[in-house]
């Protein structure tokens, strides 16, 4: 019962935000000024990526944390903690949700001037939208102002 009262409030937080945020007009976070070949790439997945040595997580509550991942991390470090899609395929290869090993190689052809050292995981599940914003978007964009970003790519799960 205490479940079914607690997912119905963060439904309602949710839609609220939604509501309150959907409307508002984004200007662009910066224009590029430099090709391809000079950019600095990081990249931000919602697909429950993380180290095995990170806590889970935790999907049932709508986590909004963020895991901070090595950009040079082996695919045998990490796994996937979700259950609101099918991980079936990203159990057997990550880089159908964590495409490090093609960002790598674009790096090294020259197509990209680099990788942050960090890059993110996170759950897509997240119905507390006022925890996102106020609490991990802040600490990804500090993260990515540190490492001097050009681009961020984001996947979804």
């Amino acid at each position: 019962m205490i479940n079914s009262i607690k997912e119905w409030y963060f439904k309602k937080m949710a839609a609220s935000s939604i509501e309150k945020h959907g409307k508002e007009k984004i200007e662009k976070l910066a224009v590029l000024n430099k090709p391809a070949k000079e950019w600095r790439v990081s990249f931000l997945t919602t697909a429950g990526v993380h180290l095995k040595d990170q806590p889970p997580f935790d999907v049932d509550g709508g986590d909004w944390g963020v895991r901070m991942l090595p950009s040079d991390s082996r695919e045998e470090q990490l796994m996937v903690t979700h259950t609101h899609y099918d991980t079936a395929s990203a159990d057997q290869d990550i880089n159908c949700v964590y495409p490090s090993a093609a960002l790598h190689a674009l790096t090294e052809e020259g197509h990209i001037g680099g990788l942050t050292p960090t890059f993110f995981g996170m759950m897509g599940y997240i119905p507390r939208v006022d925890k996102l914003m106020n609490e991990s978007v802040p600490v990804i964009l500090k993260k990515l102002k540190e490492e001097k970003a050009d681009v961020v790519l984001l996947s979804p799960g």
